[in-house]
């Protein structure tokens, strides 16, 4: 998988298909998506006003279950 985050555009290549290619300044509501499906409750702010750049977080399973990760790279976009 690569994750290419640049400005607000964010794509998703997986086994060399691309996934998703968004751009989230079409995030503008902070109760409905672009395509008018419901936001979650738990994420009040628009897409398009959140910051572009800061820490880098991984998640993993929930409930105890042990998460292993590998061969990470993470390499600034010149």
């Amino acid at each position: 998988m690569t994750l290419r985050c640049q400005g607000q555009t964010i794509s998703v290549l997986l086994n060399g298909k691309l996934m998703t290619d968004a751009n989230l300044q079409d995030w503008k509501s902070g109760s409905k998506n672009p395509d008018g499906s419901d936001i979650p409750a738990w994420m009040p702010l628009p897409m398009s006003t959140m910051a572009t750049k800061g820490f880098i977080g991984l998640q993993g399973a929930h409930g105890g279950i042990p998460t292993h990760f590998r061969n990470l790279k993470i390499k600034p976009i010149e």
